[in-house]
């Protein structure tokens, strides 16, 4: 007896999928900190610096997101066709 598996194109792992939120993260506070060290306060620059890091970095993991399920959409539509 089979079991009806996915294809193995449809399963997705781990490792190919890039998260740009702890990057962007990780960016934004480094670029805080030194413009806060620059104008004199550190921890309101590390916030302001954080949150815009978090916001570009739900916006790029957003756009790859749908970026993916457009390219996973023509490849199943091109399946269907043969």
């Amino acid at each position: 007896m089979k079991k009806n598996r996915k294809l193995d194109t449809e399963q997705k792992s781990d490792e190919e999928k890039v998260l740009y939120l702890p990057i962007y993260m990780g960016i934004g506070i480094s670029v805080g900190v030194a413009i806060g060290a620059a104008i004199g306060n550190i921890p309101v620059s590390m916030c302001i610096g954080l949150a815009v890091g978090v916001g570009f970095g739900a916006l790029m993991d957003a756009v790859t997101n749908k970026q993916q399920k457009a390219q996973d959409e023509e490849k199943s539509e091109e399946k269907k066709e043969d």
